[in-house]
């Protein structure tokens, strides 16, 4: 056992059988937060104000989010490059809860909260739009669900899924490409993130002249770029509680001083993968991990309280929305997300004897069946899924190179 000062975050990940004990309490927590930042405190907080218009309460519990999920879900890729099964694993933690909180919202809080007639509001293509949360992209309104004489967001908080999957479509694409097993060039990748989004939060013409929606994935997928390269890093990077309180200093002072831009994409992920693998938060994982049920069904309950009872803002408003929330989300982790997170090796094997279908579209050829008539059917599966991977990123590299011929220019993946 090495002395305790000289131990790395990777020694420390290992040693706790690559989970945590502190993870699942400090996503409760910023889940909380978010519901209070809501309800509550507003985007005119104390850190708002401390900070210099940088980042507020709510903002910074979400950045705790994308900081984790970088640490925590690029190891299993790494190990296997099995991009197919990474797929999978998150989808499957991502949208069988979520269709279930806008179906809800469609179907039983708008029409309990609508001013049309029921028969109105369930004509309305209005309503039908909402749909487009399931895929993450954002559809804010229900027909007649009014706070005054104004519509009103139904659940506002979706936004970042967004930004989470398209982080998880990167770091795929990394995978694809070889990139992850090249931890210098993930470096540089970060490197590039990171001085981009300095460029924007420090400058005021190129912050106006971006699209909004690039600035929030990029001031985001920054944190969780960060997370990913502590853990390529994690052997060579100390878990030490004296580089945790340097952090907590260098990121408080920073942000005081108006370039929070610099310091917390630095400071914030080693200081939450340190709580994370350390048992301060908490020495045992949590049994139910409510934090992204939390996410997800707060915003609606904040609303069904302002428009029933009139509450405003305030401490009131914010203890019955996580008094709600909570038993809602436990039900939510109870009979959804935890049984879908059951099923991965179910739907792992689906796709992947569906897969060749349509690799051999992109790539113009078919799996050859006769070689695997004699292997048992989970070697089969494999045997399918691996060459289909590789099927499909060689479609991917030929498209690009078609692409790059076509127009003499390097091509990229392009924000929607």
């Amino acid at each position: 056992m090495p002395a305790l000062a000289r131990i790395s975050v990777g020694h420390r990940f290992e040693t706790l059988s690559a989970r945590g004990p502190g993870f699942d309490h400090i996503r409760l927590i910023a889940a909380l937060t978010v519901v209070f930042h809501h309800a509550w405190w507003g985007v005119n907080d104390i850190l708002y104000r401390y900070s210099h218009g940088y980042m507020q309460l709510g903002l910074f519990a979400v950045i705790i989010f994308f900081s984790i999920s970088g640490f925590l879900v690029v190891p299993g890729l790494v190990r296997s490059g099995n991009v197919v099964k990474f797929v999978v694993n998150r989808s499957l933690r991502i949208f069988p809860a979520l269709v279930l909180v806008v179906l809800a919202s469609m179907f039983v809080l708008g029409p309990l909260l609508t001013k049309y007639p029921l028969a109105r509001y369930f004509a309305s293509p209005e309503l039908y739009l909402y749909l487009k949360n399931i895929t993450t992209l954002m559809a804010h309104y229900l027909p007649g669900v009014e706070w005054g004489v104004k519509e009103v967001q139904i659940n506002g908080a979706l936004w970042t899924l967004n930004i989470e999957v398209g982080s998880y479509a990167l770091l795929a694409a990394f995978s694809i490409v070889g990139l992850l097993s090249r931890r210098e060039v993930m470096l540089v990748v970060f490197g590039v993130v990171y001085l981009v989004h300095i460029a924007i939060a420090l400058t005021l013409w190129l912050n106006a002249a971006v699209p909004m929606r690039l600035v929030n994935f990029i001031g985001l997928f920054v944190y969780f770029d960060a997370g990913t390269c502590l853990y390529l890093y994690a052997r060579k990077i100390p878990f030490s509680g004296f580089w945790a309180a340097a952090a907590l200093v260098l990121g408080v002072t920073g942000l005081g001083l108006g370039i929070g831009a610099v310091v917390l994409p630095l400071c914030v992920p080693y200081l939450v993968v340190y709580l994370g693998l350390s048992d301060l938060p908490g020495r045992m994982p949590l049994k139910h991990d409510l934090s992204y049920g939390v996410y997800l069904i707060h915003s609606p309950i904040i609303l069904m309280f302002r428009t029933t009872l009139g509450l405003g803002a305030g401490g009131l408003l914010a203890l019955l929305a996580a008094l709600v929330t909570l038993p809602l989300a436990y039900l939510s982790w109870k009979f959804v997300e935890a049984p879908a997170l059951t099923r991965k090796a179910l739907l792992y094997g689906w796709v992947s004897r569906h897969l060749p279908r349509f690799a051999k579209r992109w790539s113009g050829g078919a799996p050859r069946r006769a070689e695997t008539y004699d292997l048992p059917r989970d070697e089969i599966e494999a045997d399918w899924a691996t060459r289909s991977e590789h099927a499909f990123a060689a479609a991917l590299r030929s498209e690009a190179g078609g692409r790059q011929s076509d127009r003499g220019l390097p091509t990229g993946a392009e924000l929607r």
